[in-house]
């Protein structure tokens, strides 16, 4: 017998909304950035994604929509937000790194949908103040499904054009994510260290002198890493970050044979071709997250002069979708 519900409520004060079929419970942040704070595997009872000790607790009472967040990660919970502008040019401004993803700094308009042909859904819409965007979003279940299915469009509004990095970034935690755990790679993944190529002095060099294989990448320590590993937790472990691009098919996840489940994350790869791998691994934060962008680099203009930013010209629309299965190996 199907099993449907979704249902308003606060979590530390912010508002929420609560989808839940007979696989999945998904909390939705409507006060804070339409962030995906939990994602609840019914039948093991665990949620999937990582929390930082805080979490959201320094949020508890604040009003976003009077005094929003100046950057999507101060202070950083965990959980799926969406980073939106992550870098942007406009009319002559920048968005650069210290005031990236506005659309997670600030309170979502929401509409519910209730059991409508066999699927309920929360609509999400943000008119940006610090970018000329507007963001629709939705989250939908299906009856009887494992998979929870995303559908965004972004507009450009105001005088200019807006060139911009859009990038989600949902980190996962235990218990899935594990020394058991194995990550799934899209097939053909190349990996360009972002980081390098920023601290490079000579910008004029060859991109694919930053290049590694996702089997053996070189960490800052000088330590080897495979990327397909998840590593015991540790307190004093390390971190990763590098871009992945070059694959044919966008679909990652994480298998953990210990819970007996497997985890896809599969998106639209005509808007966000590339895809980002960060892993931390220490005190605060243990967690794996995987993140579809339209850009490996960090900076704007890297990303416009390697011909992957995202142009909206006033008026134009970009859409996207993504879709998250968890199913029993």
């Amino acid at each position: 017998m199907s099993f449907l519900d979704i249902c308003e409520l606060s979590v530390e004060g912010i508002p929420a909304v609560r989808l839940e079929n007979e696989w999945l419970i998904v909390v939705v942040l409507v006060g804070k950035g339409a962030d995906v704070w939990e994602l609840i595997y019914k039948p093991l009872g665990i949620d999937l994604l990582m929390k930082t000790k805080s979490g959201l607790e320094p949020l508890h009472g604040r009003d976003l929509r009077s005094k929003p967040l100046t950057h999507y990660a101060k202070p950083y919970p965990g959980g799926w937000q969406e980073l939106l502008p992550n870098r942007a040019l406009f009319g002559g401004r920048e968005i650069g790194h210290d005031r990236e993803g506005e659309s997670a700094c600030v309170p979502w308009e929401f509409e519910l949908r209730r059991n409508v042909a066999g699927e309920i859904a929360v609509r999400c819409r943000v008119a940006l103040t610090e970018s000329p965007l507007i963001v629709v979003k939705e989250f939908r279940l299906r009856a009887g499904k494992p998979e929870l299915f995303v559908e965004e469009e972004v507009e450009g509004v105001g005088g200019w054009p807006v060139q911009f990095i859009w990038t989600q970034h949902p980190a996962f935690g235990e218990p899935l994510v594990d020394g058991s755990a194995r990550i799934s790679l899209p097939p053909g993944s190349r990996v360009f260290q972002a980081l390098w190529y920023d601290a490079a002095p000579d910008s004029r060099a060859l991109l694919s002198s930053f290049e590694e294989e996702v089997g053996k990448i070189t960490l800052d320590n000088g330590r080897i890493k495979d990327l397909r590993e998840a590593e015991q937790r540790r307190m004093d472990g390390d971190n990763c970050f590098v871009s992945l691009f070059g694959f044919e098919e966008a679909e990652v996840g994480i298998d953990n044979p210990r819970l007996g489940i497997r985890l896809r994350l599969m998106w639209d790869k005509e808007t966000w071709p590339h895809l980002r791998y960060w892993s931390s691994n220490n005190e605060e934060m243990y967690t794996v997250a995987l993140e579809p962008s339209n850009s490996r680099f960090s900076d704007i203009h890297d990303s416009l002069k390697h011909g992957e930013a995202l142009t909206l010209h006033p008026g134009e629309k970009c859409s996207a979708w993504m879709r998250l299965r968890v199913e029993r190996l």
